[in-house]
């Protein structure tokens, strides 16, 4: 009985947990934040790069779609994105990201297929993004110079990453063919591409905030920027990475001399820019997808966050 209980009631401290964490992380990224002066910075915006950057970060999902459409060859190109939009908006509302159980479960409605046969996909998915953000990473650390804790945690990723790489790889195709499924996957040259192409549309949209908020960043310091950012967003935690977005943007933009008080406004907009068309799509891919919130129950409850094997 205690344990059923407490089953029922983890999701609920986990998710308690990372709303405090998120405003640890949010009240130090805006401690320095002057509101006078962030209205200027708004009313001072470009707003033709801010256009640009959303075109970016819509890139980026779609070229997830088409990664997941490459490894779900069974899917159509609309519904591998209308699954991914749907989980991105829950993951925007919603603590522990559950949105990945909800596009797995899309995904496996929209075929007619169980979850195990998504699921493989999903974790290639994970290990290709975690290929080139390892190969981002190493470039980062050979570009930029980083804090002696923040290097450390790139090569704990890069560990990681290579660790499960291996694995996946070495693995016995017989005795573990959901492992087998997943090696067949990286194998797949086209999906590989299109992480790499996500990665880099990331990227871009976040340079083009930069260049709209007029900061002097070159391309390369905004991707470095943008990969503090991944690694900062890595664990689930708040919806829409709330407080830790903000305070990795903080921490990033201040490796390139940019003051408290100007990345703290940066980091607020880069936040709305790359988070508002997310949610305006999400929410229409949810709708087409006729996924209501008794919908999101069944699809999320069967796969809580910390148990799942469909979240990367």
């Amino acid at each position: 009985m205690g344990g059923s209980k407490l089953k029922r009631l983890r999701p609920i401290l986990f998710s308690v947990v990372a709303l405090c964490i998120a405003a640890a992380a949010l009240t130090a990224a805006l401690r320095d934040l002057n509101w006078a002066t962030f209205r200027v910075q708004l009313n001072q915006l470009d707003w033709r790069w801010l256009v640009v950057a959303v075109v970016f970060d819509v890139a980026s999902y779609a070229a997830q779609g088409v990664r997941w459409r490459c490894l779900l060859k069974q899917a159509s190109l609309w519904q591998t994105t209308r699954a991914i939009y749907a989980g991105l908006f829950i993951n925007e509302i919603v603590p522990l990201r559950p949105g990945e159980a909800v596009r797995a479960w899309l995904a496996a409605r929209d075929l007619r297929v169980g979850l195990l046969t998504v699921a493989p996909t999903m974790l290639t998915e994970r290990l290709m993004d975690g290929v080139w953000l390892a190969i981002a990473l190493l470039a980062t650390l050979a570009l930029a110079p980083l804090p002696v804790s923040l290097v450390r945690t790139a090569w704990m990723v890069i560990f990681a990453m290579s660790v499960l790489l291996v694995t996946a790889l070495l693995v016995g195709r017989e005795r573990y063919p959901f492992l087998a499924k997943i090696r067949s996957g990286l194998a797949n040259g086209p999906a590989l591409l299109a992480s790499g192409v996500f990665l880099v549309a990331q990227g871009l949209a976040f340079w083009a905030v930069t260049r709209a908020s007029h900061l002097s960043l070159g391309l390369a310091a905004a991707f470095v920027v943008m990969i503090v950012v991944r690694i900062g967003t890595m664990l689930p935690g708040a919806p829409a990475n709330l407080g830790t977005h903000q305070f990795s943007t903080v921490l990033g933009l201040s490796l390139y001399g940019v003051p408290q008080n100007t990345a703290a406004g940066v980091s607020l907009v880069v936040f709305v820019v790359l988070t508002a068309p997310l949610l305006a799509i999400g929410f229409a891919a949810c709708l087409n997808a006729g996924l209501d919130w008794e919908t999101f129950r069944a699809a999320s409850l069967p796969a809580e966050p910390v148990d799942s094997p469909l979240l990367g």
